[in-house]
């Protein structure tokens, strides 16, 4: 039976487009330990080992254990790594993506101060 902290992981390694293999190869464990934190309810890994699961996954550990994230309603495993991805990225790749979304989006309009 899968549990909540399993869904989670699930949720994340999925959302990353990860195997079970490929996951247990970054973190040094099996693939069954993997599969056991997903399915298996009572599974208890250590710090060392959430944290490694997490910077795998690209998320933090309080994601992991289901602890909110602050004034977003009901986030999903994909709302989290996208964020966490563009978080884990430096100043000038963030200016780029923000700019690549007003091209795509648009922006509000700015009132022009040369045009008043």
């Amino acid at each position: 039976m899968q549990n909540s902290f399993g869904k989670r992981l699930r949720g994340f390694r999925e959302a990353k487009g990860l195997t079970l293999q490929q996951v247990a190869d970054r973190v040094g464990c099996t693939k069954a330990y993997i599969w056991e934190l997903e399915m298996r309810e009572g599974q208890k890994p250590t710090a060392e080992r959430l944290n490694a699961i997490a910077k795998t996954l690209g998320v933090t550990i309080q994601d992991l254990l289901g602890e909110p994230v602050d004034s977003v309603q009901s986030p999903t495993p994909t709302d989290v790594a996208f964020f966490r991805e563009y978080a884990g990225m430096s100043e000038a790749e963030k200016a780029k993506y923000r700019e690549a979304m007003k091209l795509m989006f648009g922006s509000p309009a700015k009132a022009d101060p040369e045009k008043s």
